[in-house]
């Protein structure tokens, strides 16, 4: 994996940082996981160290690889509290000219909170790297699953959701990146 320094003054709960008007600063969860105990063990870390780094998790398993990072399977240590994490060398995102993209995916996972959506608990960044931890789906990704279908897709019957109005900004911004194997195609109806 490499090494990366974590400095503290770059570690911050999703709320801290967020880029969406809608949302408080000083809210500190996002209201689906208010009493999710992933939350209170990122506190815990945070009030015990001042600081969260990369230097608290144990990567357990790589889950996966994309264009802009890799993702662990990860745990915050001591806690038993278990996370996606995304690692993305911050040199290689320069280099291919990738900043940009990986600071709107983490602005776009801080904006949401959905049932349905993976939860992005906190972000952070070494001397190296840029890390996000989001909650660890253990089935799966949608795209390996979309593989496997006969037709390569869901059938609109397996994809149709009802989503409320209170959601339309949700569905906005995943509309915003169409086309990319990255985001879902939502119709409201």
């Amino acid at each position: 994996m490499g090494s990366g320094k974590s400095r503290g003054s770059t570690s911050s709960d999703v709320s801290d940082e967020s880029s969406c008007s809608s949302f408080s600063s000083s809210t500190l969860n996002k209201a689906h996981k208010a009493n999710d105990l992933r939350w209170e063990a990122i506190q815990a870390v945070r009030a015990r160290d001042g600081v969260l780094g990369l230097s608290h998790f144990r990567l357990l398993k790589r889950l996966g690889c994309g264009d802009i990072g890799s993702v662990y399977l990860s745990e915050l240590s001591g806690t038993n509290c278990y996370f996606a994490m995304k690692v993305m060398d911050k040199t290689s995102l320069a280099s291919r000219k990738k900043l940009l993209r990986a600071q709107t995916e983490r602005e776009i996972l801080q904006c949401l909170d959905h049932p349905f959506l993976p939860t992005l608990y906190t972000h952070f960044e070494t001397e190296k790297f840029s890390c996000l931890a989001m909650e660890f789906c253990p089935g799966g990704d949608l795209h390996t699953l979309r593989q496997r279908q006969p037709v390569k897709h869901f059938s609109e019957q397996a994809v149709k959701v009802t989503i409320g109005p209170e959601d339309s900004r949700a569905g906005l911004v995943l509309n915003a990146e169409k086309g990319s194997d990255n985001y879902l195609e939502f119709d409201f109806f």
